[in-house]
């Protein structure tokens, strides 16, 4: 298995104006979600189990696992709007 593989799209304007469209819907939904709504959507939308991994690298195996907490200091959203640069 190769990391670091990097693909290009190249998408028209309508499916570039299409997908924006979509994060932009996204966006609004999840900022207008309280805490608790906020963790349960992303519960439903990603089983714990789902999100376990081990990965290798130079020998070593990590094991990564995923928790979803109700006394988190901060939210996904928090995260996401981070990553879509909002």
């Amino acid at each position: 298995m190769q990391d670091n593989i990097v693909y290009r799209l190249e998408l028209t304007n309508e499916e570039y104006e299409f997908i924006e469209n979509l994060r932009n819907e996204l966006y609004d939904k999840l900022s207008k979600m309280s805490k608790d709504e906020l963790r349960e959507y992303f519960e439903n939308l990603c089983i714990e189990q789902n999100l376990n991994f081990e990965k290798e690298i130079k020998g070593t195996v990590y094991k990564v696992n995923t928790y979803f907490s109700k006394d988190s200091e901060y939210t996904i959203l928090q995260d996401l709007f981070r990553i879509f640069g909002k």
